[in-house]
């Protein structure tokens, strides 16, 4: 998925906001579910509806997809909540009990095929759904303007590199003609920045 992807769903969201939907569903592949969460939490400004973001784990076609139940879930939470904004449903656990309504922008993929891969990191679930729905936090901002769209620009260059045993500063001039680098460090975020030996 690329940046221009992103830019088009949020057209295309705009477009379904004008008919006045209770809420939006997004069915997604679920290895870059959490980023499109993020972009589309950060290009859709004022949002008044919920827009959430829907994957599975296990296929349709398998006994122990969880599609169904997040999917259904998804349309409970849209149908008897308030809430307004994006966020992500998935299984909150590896039973076909319950799902959780996860922040768009605290939320990351840890495990390739569990039901429940899904974890807010520093932060808590927005909901849990089962036959009720509970929320962790039932606040919402008001909404006072209309829905923006800020694309994001599609021509960005932007590099990821993970600080490893034995990496060398030098690994860091390749992204030199980038207009960002994301470093992901070790431990307190270490990296090779001062001579040694």
């Amino acid at each position: 998925i690329r940046f221009h992807n992103y830019n088009q769903i949020a057209q295309r969201i705009q477009k379904e906001i004008k008919k006045k939907p209770k809420g939006i569903i997004i069915t997604h592949g679920t290895d870059t579910l959490h980023y499109t969460s993020a972009a589309l939490a950060f290009i859709l400004e004022n949002i008044n509806i919920p827009i959430i973001l829907v994957g599975s784990q296990r296929s349709s076609d398998r006994p122990s997809t969880d599609s169904a139940l997040n999917l259904l879930h998804a349309v409970k939470f849209i149908r008897e909540s308030n809430f307004k904004g994006v966020a992500i449903c998935m299984h909150d656990t590896i039973n076909d009990t319950s799902s959780v309504i996860l922040p768009a922008c605290k939320t990351r993929k840890l495990h390739t095929s569990r039901r429940d891969a899904f974890k807010p990191v520093n932060s808590s679930p927005i909901a849990t759904i089962d036959k009720t729905i509970k929320f962790y936090d039932s606040k919402q901002e008001k909404i006072k303007d209309k829905l923006k769209i800020k694309p994001i620009k599609e021509n960005l260059k932007i590099g990821i590199i993970k600080v490893h045993p034995n990496i060398y500063a030098g690994e860091f001039d390749f992204y030199k003609n980038y207009d960002a680098l994301i470093i992901e460090g070790t431990g307190l975020g270490h990296a090779p920045v001062e001579k040694i030996d």
